[in-house]
């Protein structure tokens, strides 16, 4: 719940920035899990409630399971190193989901990865490419995306993974299946359901698109849904939101955790 409550409160600065609000949380409900309540209530300056529940959704089935095994051990370990950032340059890396085979050295792979990319990052234009890492027995094809900045800028580069296909509405099926009943029982204020991502694989806008027609009745129990994307949130302090019903809003904004700036993009 610690990390459940950090999300929750950066993303309601968010909510407040975006909707010229003031909501503030005044209790965690949920810190007695046996209650079965809610997680969040919030309260604005004129005595209004607001009421969220939050889960996390996986971009794809098995997403924990890749990190933990997989990504975290390669490919990870590589976001803004110091051997790797090129000034003037935003630089993003990613591999396919398994790429590495099981029943191999990680170490091995990851110091052959470093070495590679140390090599190969200088020699690329800006614009997208495609380059074939080859180890002892493993080969990787990652994708890179070189962007030019200002060329002030120390220069940064971000890592992650090449989503492996759209995981359809099932793990949003059974978000709202545990979460719309403990959230329809709060009935001081609005109720919204928070539905985070953490990684950068997929979108919940996506999943949630293809939700089937009859989950509108499960839906109406509860006022709003919002994402959170949380992906950048402890290693740039960047939390990104949209509200995604009953109304898509048409844009997607951030809030700077640590420098407060606020960013939002139409259409």
């Amino acid at each position: 719940m610690k990390n459940d409550k950090f999300v929750i409160e950066c993303w309601l600065k968010l909510y407040n920035r975006l909707n010229d609000s003031t909501y503030a949380v005044v209790d965690w409900p949920d810190k007695d899990s046996s209650k079965q309540a809610i997680d969040a209530v919030c309260q604005d300056d004129s005595g209004s409630m607001l009421g969220v529940e939050h889960t996390l959704i996986q971009p794809f089935e098995g997403e924990k399971e890749d990190t933990a095994g997989l990504f975290m051990k390669t490919l990870a370990a590589f976001e803004n190193h110091p051997d790797l950032l090129q000034p003037g340059f935003m630089i993003e890396v990613s591999q396919p989901v398994g790429a590495v085979q099981k029943g191999i050295d990680w170490s091995r792979v990851q110091g052959e990865q470093l070495g590679q990319l140390r090599n190969v990052l200088p020699t690329l234009p800006e614009g997208h490419h495609c380059v074939k890492m080859k180890g002892t027995n493993w080969s990787i094809d990652l994708a890179l995306h070189r962007v030019g900045l200002d060329a002030s800028d120390s220069g940064k580069l971000f890592v992650g993974r090449i989503w492996p296909g759209d995981p359809g509405p099932g793990l949003i099926i059974k978000a709202l299946n545990d979460k719309v009943p403990k959230l329809s029982a709060f009935t001081s204020g609005k109720r919204i359901l928070l539905l985070e991502k953490d990684a950068v694989a997929g979108t919940i806008e996506r999943q949630f698109e293809q939700l089937p027609g009859d989950f509108s009745n499960l839906l109406c129990k509860i006022d709003e849904v919002w994402s959170a994307n949380t992906s950048n949130l402890k290693t740039e302090g960047v939390v990104f939101t949209n509200q995604i019903w009953p109304d898509v809003r048409a844009f997607t904004c951030s809030l700077n955790m640590q420098t407060g700036k606020f960013w939002q993009k139409a259409g």
